[in-house]
Order: structure tokens, then C-alpha cells, then sequence
């Protein structure tokens, strides 16, 4: 049975061989449903950037964790949630609501802080996916989000289809990236610049279309079952 400090290297490496840019690469471990001490030896084997699929698990987890692990929200969040994002997240990946998006501007607004948000895209059409499916609609949303304040912004998310092989999710990938690249020259944003996209099953095609942040469970912390 391997340690988590040894699946770790293996995730690491992999980076290393897939990515155009392996520095600029996030690995987010996700965390959901894992005990606090299974985050505490991931922390102490040099992870700092946790996922969580619920707002309350997060909750319960963010004050036992040192000060510099982030958590970063990739499930999705309803309105009457958003304000304990401020001294939970500090970023949000699954962002395709308006009315989510004012809310949580405002709390983070009474809270003096600036959240980094994904835009959550569905490309697979799996109508049990939440996001938005086309490009004008993408457009559309972020003109409305550059405009508050205390969300900042920074790319796309979206998650591959799980009945495809990773070869088959790769060409939504490619489509995720060329979307992000088109947003960015048009909302002339520079750190408009983020690709959040790859799990265990398929973050090696993912990195290879450019992800500059990979959610990666199943193959750190095992099974969840």
C-alpha cells in the first residue's frame, strides 16, 4: 500500500511529462468527504491547495487547517451558501449564476476580500452537469461578472464526460482552452488565463490542452467508496 507522500510524487511527475508549462500547474487535492487527519498528512507532504464539493464540509475543515491551505469550492454552490464563502474559499470554480455571482460579490464586499472565480462550462451536454453550454453564452455572463467588484475573474472550468475515454475528452478540453483564449484577447484581461479541467481519470489530457489547474482525488487520497 502506497503513502500518500508517494502518490503525490507520481501525480507530481506526471505534471512534469504532460504539461507544456508544469509550473504553472495547480494541483487542487480533493478533499470531499475525507477526513480532517487524511488533509492533515496531505498538508505535512506539502499540499496547500484543497477541493471541496460542499460548502458546509468546507466550513467544518477551513478553521483545523494551517492558515496558508487554501480551499477552493468546485461544486456547486447555492445563493443562500454564499455567505460563508468569505472566511471559507478563496476561489470558486462552478460560477454560471448571476444571481450566485451578485451574491457573492456582496458578501465579499462586507468582507473587504476579492474571490477568484472559474466560469463552470458544460460541453459534454450531460443534462445531470450544471454550466453553460455555448460561447455566446459565456459572453454574455462575463460581461456581467467583470462588472462586481470583489470577484475577480480568471478563466473557465468545465469536467469531461465519464462515460469517454480520456482520449475522447481530450477534443473538450481543446474546446475549453481555444473558449478561454478567445475571452481573453476579447475581454482583454490578461489574468483571464485559467483552465481548470482533468480529474484522476483523464488530468493527463487535460494537462496536454493546457490545464493550469487539475482536481485530482482518486489518486492521492483513494477511493471514496
Amino acid at each position: 500500500m502506497s503513502t500518500f507522500s508517494e502518490r503525490l510524487n507520481s501525480v507530481e511527475e506526471l505534471i512534469r511529462e504532460s504539461s507544456p508549462h508544469p509550473e504553472k500547474v495547480t494541483l487542487i487535492s480533493v478533499s470531499k468527504r475525507k477526513p480532517l487527519a487524511d488533509l492533515l498528512e496531505a498538508y505535512a507532504s506539502g499540499v496547500r491547495v484543497f477541493g471541496e464539493n460542499r460548502v458546509q464540509e468546507a466550513r467544518d475543515k477551513r478553521p483545523e487547517l494551517p492558515g496558508d491551505a487554501e480551499i477552493h469550492l468546485i461544486g456547486p454552490l447555492q445563493k443562500n451558501k454564499a455567505k460563508y464563502c468569505p472566511t471559507t474559499f478563496t476561489w470558486v470554480h462552478s460560477l454560471h449564476s448571476l444571481e450566485v455571482a451578485i451574491a457573492l460579490d456582496s458578501q465579499f464586499q462586507k468582507a473587504e476580500k476579492i474571490l477568484n472565480v472559474l466560469v463552470q462550462m458544460n460541453l459534454t451536454g450531460e443534462e445531470t452537469k450544471s454550466g453553460l453550454i455555448t460561447f455566446e453564452e459565456l459572453k454574455n455572463f462575463n460581461d456581467k461578472i467583470v462588472k462586481l467588484p470583489n470577484l475577480n475573474l480568471r478563466g473557465l472550468m468545465t469536467m469531461g464526460n465519464p462515460a469517454f475515454t480520456p482520449a475522447e475528452n481530450r477534443p473538450i478540453f481543446a474546446k475549453l482552452r481555444e473558449m478561454m483564449q478567445k475571452e481573453q484577447a476579447r475581454l482583454h484581461k490578461n489574468d483571464f488565463n485559467q483552465l481548470s479541467m482533468g480529474m484522476s481519470g483523464d488530468f493527463i489530457e487535460a494537462l496536454g490542452e493546457g490545464a493550469t489547474m487539475i482536481r485530482v482525488g482518486s489518486a492521492l487520497f483513494g477511493s471514496r467508496e
